[in-house]
């Protein structure tokens, strides 16, 4: 296995643990980079079949909290004037709250339904080419 940021062949295997209540897991940790990662990725699809959960009661207020230290974070050490894209962007909520706020952000999901961010998908923000 191949380290996913830097290529490095040697993973450390560091812990297991279980994920979906179900699979028991695989960790590796890179010593070049840093990166901790899993093993290659086939519960995916299962995990992904309900993108929020249920009983995730906070997922608006955290959504609101974020928008507003990220909102501090980009004016004070990026291009408050620059494209930004919310990877694995769940439902389209955070991005709405930053181009609300005024900035040019754009959605990407590959697992879950774009409902708050419509028109502002990877693929539309002239940015590459960004598959969706």
């Amino acid at each position: 296995m191949k380290c996913k940021i830097c290529g490095q062949s040697y993973l450390e295997e560091i812990f297991n643990a279980k994920i979906l209540k179900k699979y028991s897991i695989t960790y590796f940790f890179c010593h070049q980079c840093g990166f901790l990662q899993t093993e290659e990725p086939f519960w995916l699809e299962e995990a992904y079949a309900e993108p929020i959960n249920t009983s995730d009661t906070g997922y608006i207020q955290r959504n609101i909290t974020l928008s507003q230290k990220t909102t501090i974070l980009l004016s004070l050490f990026f291009n408050r004037e620059g494209k930004f894209l919310d990877y694995a962007g769940g439902y389209g909520m955070f991005v709405r709250l930053m181009r609300d706020i005024g900035f040019d952000f754009y959605w990407y999901d590959k697992y879950t339904p774009n409902l708050f961010a419509r028109g502002f998908e990877a693929t539309n923000w002239g940015g590459g080419s960004t598959r969706q």
